[in-house]
């Protein structure tokens, strides 16, 4: 009897990850795959495979929050980038201690995982919640595109 459970990601993608944005929303895709490789081998016991699938996650979380910042200073009207950035670093230093926590930790603890799959969920669902509300003031998220920037 095999175990289907072992392949089972902890974090499936919902689409309550998604912003709006094609390609803002293909690296929340990516960072779920990258917590779910983390999750799989810290179940499978495998430390040293985590610790790199989570650099891997680290190295990606930088990359996408200054994206995402970059994309945010380019619509016209979105207020409040300030407050975002500085979440943004907020979750980075949650996200470096929370590596830590894993290399420290002697085997598997499930509350390592649960307190990662919080980290990506709260960031996705709670912070960019504000990115989501102003696409969908616009009428423009589900069209996947920001909205036109308005001639100065």
């Amino acid at each position: 009897m095999g175990d289907d459970f072992a392949d089972q990601p902890e974090l499936p993608w919902s689409e309550s990850f998604a912003v709006g944005i094609a390609q803002l929303d293909e690296e929340h895709r990516a960072l779920v795959d990258l917590i779910n490789g983390v999750c799989r081998h810290a179940r499978g016991g495998r430390k040293g495979q985590a610790l790199q699938a989570l650099d891997a996650l680290l190295a990606m979380a930088a990359r996408h929050f200054q994206h995402e910042e970059a994309v945010l200073r380019g619509l016209n009207g979105y207020g409040d980038l300030e407050n975002h950035a500085g979440e943004h670093r907020n979750r980075m230093s949650q996200i470096t201690a929370l590596r830590q926590r894993f290399a420290d930790a002697e085997g598997d603890d499930p509350r390592l995982r649960e307190a990662l799959i919080d980290w990506f969920v709260r960031q996705s669902i709670g912070h960019d919640a504000a990115i989501k509300a102003f696409f969908d003031d616009r009428g423009t998220r589900l069209a996947g595109r920001p909205a036109p920037r308005k001639a100065s």
